[in-house]
């Protein structure tokens, strides 16, 4: 039996996916571990696996920010002893990122030295062409190229996040503006592809659409995906139409407990038949759709939102 458990944890305005490959082993695998408001719930995670008598057989940090990172520290202060195998990071201080992400920076910095401390093997940078093999499948990064990680260690950041007022009219009159990210350290994100038997799955971090876009056409240009979660918490800095054409899936994965621009539903409407969205915080039932959203959008399915929770995903 081959099979995908996949949870998508509520882990605030961070990122944290728990992924378990069943075949006639189990591997597990922890893409990132949200913000220190996490820090409760990522022990919680290791203790449920542990109690299966499980380990974590590889944590990727997409990238240095702290709603990536700041979740797992507690935990590796506190235990001398941890069940995880392997982490991929990328970067290990300011030799790899600029003095304008100086907070994440430190506390990369801090997670670090603590990885040493308790002996856990640590691989970085993760580049493209890197890949973990398990029986069954495994995990092949496409992203980011050297090149991107050097420019990224040659500029400095101008603006961490994008700000400005929220858009709560009907989405099909909304102004549909594209402004690429410009974050250093998402550019640097991983670009991670899980393949299980016949299954596929596109991690994107907090990756630029441009960076997304290149990699699937080098790596998966013709593929199509069981699922793909979305840039940056659905962010429209990282979601453009461009990508929206690319990405060859029936389902979207958006990880936030923050509101999405109305302008990425737009682009998603414009640019497909129908769209579902599986989300893991209902953010969108107090007041967000309009009438004319329901009955352009919701009523016709052009979008689907569905409610996931941290609740498992069977594939």
């Amino acid at each position: 039996m081959f099979m995908i458990e996949m949870k998508v944890l509520q882990a605030r305005q961070g990122d944290c996916i728990w992924i378990r490959c069943i075949s006639d082993r189990i591997v597990n695998i922890v893409i990132d571990a949200g913000p220190s408001t996490f820090k409760k719930d990522f022990i919680n995670l290791v203790e449920e696996i542990e109690n299966c008598s499980e380990k974590i057989d590889l944590l990727i940090f997409s990238h240095i920010d702290d709603d990536h990172i700041k979740g797992c520290i507690q935990y590796f202060k506190k235990n001398d002893k941890t069940i995880i195998n392997k982490v991929w990071i990328n970067g290990s201080g300011s030799s790899v990122y600029s003095d304008g992400q100086e907070h994440s920076v430190n506390n990369i910095s801090d997670l670090v030295s603590l990885l040493k401390q308790k002996n856990i093997s640590m691989e970085t940078p993760i580049l493209e062409g890197k890949e973990y093999s398990f029986n069954g499948g495994g995990i092949k990064v496409i992203g980011p190229k050297r090149g991107t990680m050097l420019k990224v260690a040659e500029k400095i950041e101008k603006q961490m996040e994008h700000s400005g007022g929220k858009y709560i009219g009907d989405i099909s009159h909304v102004e549909d503006i594209y402004e690429a990210d410009s974050s250093d350290t998402n550019k640097a994100s991983i670009i991670a592809v899980l393949e299980f038997e016949d299954k596929k799955i596109l991690f994107t971090g907090d990756s630029t659409a441009e960076n997304i876009i290149e990699a699937v056409n080098k790596y998966y240009p013709q593929e199509k995906f069981v699922m793909v979660k979305l840039p940056h918490h659905g962010s429209s800095h990282n979601i453009s139409r461009e990508l929206i054409k690319k990405l060859n899936t029936d389902q979207f994965i958006i990880s936030t407990n923050k509101i999405v621009e109305k302008v990425v539903l737009y682009r998603f409407g414009e640019e497909r038949k129908n769209t579902e969205l599986l989300c893991n915080y209902d953010w969108w039932k107090k007041e967000y759709f309009t009438e004319n959203d329901i009955k352009e959008y919701i009523n016709t399915k052009r979008i689907v939102m569905k409610y996931i929770g941290d609740e498992k995903i069977n594939l």
